[in-house]
């Protein structure tokens, strides 16, 4: 996948919150996600998966299959697992290669917070944990 097809999904992202009138819209926009979001198989809710460094309790597993990323993903904050949906939209499909260009820039736009320090180091660890899972599948 182009990485401009990744850049167009985030910009499709980044629109759909531009239209909601406020921060109360975008969050419940955001949870409507997470909701809809599809139940992670437990199998899955592994320690290699969890993602180390979020303060929430956050999983996610990466799997290749014919050169193609799909992803699962869960957490216990709403706000957490919708991000997690968000970036199995962007991400789905992709490459493992193509993973290794995604940047968390496009949440940051979505204007849903001021990023605190501790949900930036939380960003940074669930993109870390990604990359991560991408390249073992490079390899």
């Amino acid at each position: 996948m182009p990485k401009e097809t990744l850049k167009a999904r985030e910009t499709a992202i980044i629109q759909e919150f531009d239209a909601l009138p406020d921060v109360d819209a975008k969050y419940a926009h955001l949870f409507k996600l997470a909701e809809a979001l599809p139940a992670m198989d437990p199998s899955l809710k592994t320690d290699v998966n969890r993602v180390q460094g979020c303060q929430s309790t956050l999983w996610f597993d990466l799997n290749c299959h014919d050169g193609a990323v799909c992803l699962a993903a869960n957490s216990d904050s709403m706000v957490i697992k919708g991000i997690a949906a968000l970036l199995i939209r962007v991400l789905d499909g992709a490459t493992p290669a193509d993973v290794q260009h995604l940047s968390m820039g496009f949440i940051d736009q979505l204007h849903i917070w001021k990023l605190p320090s501790q949900r930036n180091n939380g960003l940074m660890a669930m993109l870390d944990h990604i990359k991560s899972q991408a390249e073992k599948c490079q390899s």
